[in-house]
């Protein structure tokens, strides 16, 4: 297992720990609870990922399909359910309630679709290969269409990103790819068309002074006004500002109150992550390793880059966590399980770098 990266990750979490800590107490004043209530679920939340995590660097690659096809059924289950129990939040319904607490299927659904695609196209063999690809657009289309409908365009956008990935890197024929392309596009302009928040974002991200970007605005006086060293841990004044502070506008806070250059640290955190993911990737002979762990990392680095980039606002906003670092259950825990694959997948193999 790749030490390095485990440390990497426990650093990543303690960050995290800190800015759910200091962002959520005005999140906390909003919902009428203590002002540590989401800090110590977050607390929890991390814990649970981080045990979760390292028992799942036990798996063989083997054992990584399995529990991949048992979570996507599950998963799978759960996002038909968010139609039927699913509770309605800023009108969409995404998630569903289990023991009291609120879960997020899609979130879930991200790794087990990206092990799902890399089982079915590892064959070498071009009929099994063939098979596999027609599958795997299927399986794609039955998920996306469901997420679609939530409606959680961001979602969607993201996995079909990965999956589409995913194809490009088993290598297969260029003229197999263009169907691809142009059902992605068919389903962004069948978006702009039909969901209103879809357009409302793509309007406001293409020409911000015919629109309100007050969010977006607000997060990024925050980045400007943390300066290189911050204005200090609990000083910050965009999390009083913004809902999200603690979700989607994370950064904002860390850079307000931490600086840019601990916002920096913690990009290269993440980079070097990623970077030594691929390295071991690219050491790698099993189809099936190298597919699954490039589809993972290539998801922690689009979580990474929308969720600073909505922040940034070079992206259109979008409900995206920045792994570990964002307050949320569902989305720790569903991270904990990519990483956990990732590190099974990358254990015994690989050179270290």
């Amino acid at each position: 297992m790749d030490r390095v990266a485990v440390a990497v990750i426990v650093v990543i979490m303690l960050c995290g720990a800190v800015a759910v800590t200091t962002a959520s107490v005005a999140a906390a004043k909003t919902y009428g609870v203590g002002p540590y209530y989401f800090a110590v679920r977050h607390y929890l939340f991390l814990a649970m990922a981080l045990a979760l995590m390292l028992g799942m660097t036990t798996l063989k690659p083997e054992g990584v399909k399995r529990v991949g096809v048992l979570l996507f059924a599950a998963a799978f289950t759960g996002i038909l359910l968010t139609f039927v129990i699913g509770a309605e939040v800023k009108g969409a319904r995404r998630w569903i309630d289990v023991a009291g607490q609120s879960i997020q299927p899609t979130e879930f659904m991200k790794p087990a679709l990206i092990v799902m695609t890399a089982a079915l196209l590892a064959p070498l063999d071009k009929r099994r290969q063939l098979m596999g690809y027609f599958i795997s657009i299927g399986m794609m289309a039955a998920v996306g269409l469901p997420v679609l409908l939530q409606p959680n365009f961001g979602m969607a956008l993201a996995m079909g990103l990965v999956w589409f990935l995913q194809v490009f890197m088993a290598g297969l024929p260029v003229l197999w790819l263009a169907p691809i392309v142009a059902a992605g596009l068919c389903v962004v302009v069948g978006a702009y068309t039909l969901l209103p928040h879809v357009r409302d974002r793509l309007e406001r991200f293409i020409n911000p002074e015919s629109s309100d970007t007050y969010q977006v605005d607000q997060a990024n006086e925050a980045i400007m006004m943390g300066h290189l060293w911050g204005r200090g841990a609990g000083e910050g004044v965009v999390k009083h500002q913004l809902p999200d502070a603690h979700t989607d506008f994370i950064f904002a806070v860390v850079a307000e109150e931490f600086g840019i250059v601990v916002g920096l640290l913690l990009m290269g955190l993440f980079l070097t992550l990623v970077l030594r993911g691929f390295a071991r990737v690219l050491g790698q002979d099993d189809r099936f390793v190298v597919l699954a762990a490039g589809g993972l990392l290539t998801l922690i680095t689009v979580h990474v880059c929308v969720n600073i980039g909505v922040a940034l606002h070079i992206m259109p906003t979008t409900g995206m966590t920045l792994p570990f670092i964002s307050y949320g259950g569902s989305s720790t825990l569903a991270m904990a399980v990519v990483l956990g694959f990732l590190l099974a997948l990358l254990r015994k193999q690989g050179k270290r770098i």
